[in-house]
């Protein structure tokens, strides 16, 4: 995909932005967890955001974690349902960060990590199964790409086909189930859109311009509607959905999170630089 030449432009002007932090690094005020998505349990989304953070920001070794799910201390992905049982391994790591000192926490979020966070803000407590308290102490959370209103191609068998193919264990499918428009996953965090602003001060949610062919997540999905769609005196904690043009929803080479805008971006939500 040939870039724009604005796209260019702006990314030369964020590397430039970024590089000028190194000499005068920036501050994270809270924890921060990013959070990857579905197939990407170890976290490749972030290569280029992990790397840029931990270059410009002074606390990034105490502040910055980029969260990994592995079943049992390996490197095989969790034997996992949906994104509340993610969702509830997110809440049991920041609980056991944060219960003693009551500290305020960040959320930066790829793709079906948004909905791992908010079921750990939203849903967890009423799933049966599942124990853990939800998440009271975030303060802002960035998504980028989160299928908040469905997978588009969860029901392509061809999709499904791919992923048979690139991963054998039975859950990987149960999981894109769940992302389904009309799954009763997905109709739940539509109900609890108001639960989830609730516990939050900021939401931020980020788009790709869908390059990826069966990989789309639509706007209306990635931007969870607009302000009307909460509680008039939440709408202020929603924040306007910007897209990044010329990306793709994942990918070292054009992903969206690994694009310098929307790490520059993410960095100044985080920051207040």
């Amino acid at each position: 995909m040939a870039l724009s030449a604005k796209t260019i432009a702006d990314q030369t002007a964020a590397v430039k932005q970024l590089t000028a932090w190194i000499a005068n690094p920036l501050t994270l005020p809270r924890p921060t967890y990013f959070v990857p998505g579905w197939r990407d349990e170890l976290g490749a989304c972030w290569t280029r955001m992990e790397a840029w953070v931990g270059r410009v920001c002074a606390n990034a070794s105490t502040h910055a974690h980029f969260l990994q799910f592995q079943a049992d201390g390996s490197a095989t992905p969790p034997p996992y349902e949906d994104f509340l049982d993610f969702g509830d391994d997110v809440a049991r790591l920041v609980h056991a960060d944060t219960d003693a000192t009551a500290q305020h926490v960040d959320f930066v979020c790829h793709s079906m990590g948004g909905l791992d966070v908010f079921a750990a803000l939203a849903l967890i407590a009423n799933e049966p199964g599942l124990s853990t308290p939800l998440l009271t102490n975030a303060r802002t959370v960035i998504t980028f790409d989160t299928p908040f209103r469905g997978f588009g191609s969860a029901k392509s068998k061809a999709f499904q086909d791919f992923v048979k193919k690139t991963r054998k264990d039975p859950w990987v499918l149960l999981q894109l189930g769940a992302m389904e428009k009309d799954s009763k996953r997905i109709t739940a965090v539509w109900n609890a859109r108001n639960d989830f602003l609730r516990n939050l001060a900021g939401f931020y949610p980020r788009g790709a311009d869908n390059y990826d062919g069966v990989l789309e997540v639509t706007h209306d999905s990635a931007s969870f509607g607009d302000p009307p769609d909460f509680a008039p005196e939440l709408q202020s904690r929603y924040h306007e959905y910007v897209v990044y043009r010329d990306t793709s929803h994942s990918g070292l080479a054009n992903g969206v999170t690994n694009d310098p805008r929307a790490i520059v971006g993410a960095l100044r939500l985080l920051t207040g630089a």
